[in-house]
């Protein structure tokens, strides 16, 4: 799967953060007022090949869908905002499973997703957290199993990867390297409109 970085905007860090923002793969710009909440967007609506996973989106955003290379299983899909930064990558149907050492992990936000069922019979959560392992800090977002949000030392890494009738659903928010300068960058992130607007996309998530 391809790796792709996305333009996501956040305040400055608070003062306890660094005073200069940290290197990253895309410089990240300060939120402009236009990206502050506010009423909910008129939305469309993107269902896979296969017609059990849908899942819904701002209408001025962008879906784009891929079919793996040699035929390896699964369709995959980038979500871009109206600028065109892709944001959010997605693959349905894939056979790869997860596997990771012991890190440190902090979850921001969490919710189970209503309209996704494992096929263990657990709901699938909405996660952002916080994880490190000693190479300092990498920043998560997408559909995860609980068992990635369990807090601590010494927790199994995050794994993006849940199981559906039909295989497995992968998501991601493409963050940068770092993904923010500091966890107080991250925390004020989640007050933009970009941070619920992503949120709102993965909690829509739906199997049928």
């Amino acid at each position: 799967m391809a790796d792709r970085t996305a333009t996501l905007t956040f305040p400055p860090a608070s003062t306890a953060g660094p005073t200069a923002p940290a290197a990253r793969a895309v410089p990240a710009s300060k939120v402009p007022a236009s990206a502050a909440k506010h009423g909910s967007p008129a939305l469309k609506t993107f269902t896979f090949p296969d017609g059990h996973i849908s899942f819904a989106y701002p209408e001025t955003w962008t879906v784009r869908t891929v079919h793996p290379p040699a035929g390896l299983p699964g369709v995959e899909v980038t979500v871009a905002d109206g600028a065109g930064n892709d944001l959010l990558f997605l693959a349905n149907g894939v056979t790869a499973g997860c596997a990771g050492g012991p890190v440190t992990r902090h979850v921001f936000d969490h919710k189970a997703v209503s309209g996704m069922t494992a096929a263990d019979g657990k709901k699938p959560v909405f996660g952002f957290a916080v994880e490190s392992s000693g190479d300092g800090d990498a920043y998560f977002m997408g559909l995860t199993d609980p068992r990635s949000l369990k807090e601590g030392e010494g927790v199994a890494s995050w794994c993006n990867l849940v199981s559906t009738a039909t295989g497995g659903l992968f998501t991601r928010v493409l963050f940068g390297d770092p993904g923010f300068p500091n966890r107080e960058a991250a925390k004020a992130w989640m007050a933009t409109n970009q941070y619920t607007q992503l949120k709102a996309l993965l909690l829509s998530l739906s199997y049928t």
